[in-house]
Order: structure tokens, then sequence, then C-alpha cells
């Protein structure tokens, strides 16, 4: 795996247990025994390595949601249900990582848009309902259903009761 995805990693998992004050180029280093200001070579700032993290969780997004499409086909019940699952039981601290950084106060506008669409493309859903309204409201569910998610200790949450109560009402409109 190459050293920039390493550190990405490192970064995620540094936000996900101990928050986002806790990320630093030398605790990156000490996080995988690396020489002191390797970190800061792949990623000079904070910012980079921030959006390194953003990145990550964006790629491993879209990757994962294309292989659960073209593993279930089209329904969006069982692509929304399987792909949530995967995020929770998977992915849990990319959640984490990325929910600390949406509340943090100092992630400026840019990084926070970033965040906001690197799970669930708001576009896609409008696209696949064919109502902006919709759309927006079948992302809001899924974010709250990660959200609902994180906060059990089981991490377990059934999420297709909802998913199916969304779009049989969705369909109606």
């Amino acid at each position: 795996m190459e050293r920039r995805t390493v550190i990405a990693d490192a970064a995620i998992d540094v936000i996900a247990e101990s928050g986002l004050r806790a990320l630093t180029h030398r605790g990156i280093d000490a996080a995988l025994d690396l020489p002191a200001g390797s970190t800061s070579y792949y990623f000079r700032t904070k910012s980079g390595l921030l959006s390194a993290v953003i990145d990550r969780i964006t790629d491993f997004s879209r990757v994962s949601f294309a292989g659960v499409s073209a593993q279930l086909g089209s329904d969006p019940v069982d692509v929304t249900v399987r792909y949530l699952e995967h995020l929770v039981a998977e992915r849990r601290n990319q959640l984490r990582a990325r929910h600390s950084l949406l509340i943090d106060p100092s992630i400026d506008t840019e990084a926070r848009t970033r965040l906001d669409g690197c799970l669930f493309s708001v576009d896609g859903a409008v696209e696949l309902f064919g109502d902006r309204a919709v759309g927006e409201g079948y992302v809001a569910l899924c974010e709250g259903l990660v959200l609902a998610s994180l906060g059990r200790r089981s991490g377990h949450v059934d999420v297709r009761v909802p998913i199916v109560t969304y779009l049989t009402g969705a369909r109606k409109l």
C-alpha cells in the first residue's frame, strides 16, 4: 500500500479514537513507527492531511457503493441496506472520523462540503428518484441511520424498515 494511503488511514484512526486535536504529524509518525518528519514529508500541513482523510473516505465510499451495486443490481432498497450495513460494520472508524470533522468548528467550508458528500451523493439520489426533495430526503435518512448506528454499542440499527417506508412513501408523491 502506498505510504500516503497508510498515513491517511492512520489519520482516520487517530481522529476516530481521539478527536481532531490529537491529529498531529508527529502523532501519525509515532502511530506508524515512522521516522520523525515522515508524515510532514508527504503532507506539509494539517490541512493537507485532512484533505487526504476526506479523499480516502470518499474513495472508499465510491468503491464500496459500486461493489454493492454491481453485486445486487439496481434495487434501491437492497443496495441501500447492504451499503449502510457495510458502512456501519466495516468502516466504523471512517464514520466516526467523518462525523468528528463535520461537527468541528475549525473545519473550513470547503472541507465541510467535501465531507458532506463523501458517503452519499445527493445528485445521484436526485437522478435515481427524479426529484430533488426526494433525493435530499433519502440522503438525510441514510445519514441519520448511520449516525443512529454509531450511537449504539452494538452498531446495529435495522435500516431496512425505514428505507422501505421512505421509498414506499416517496413513490406515492
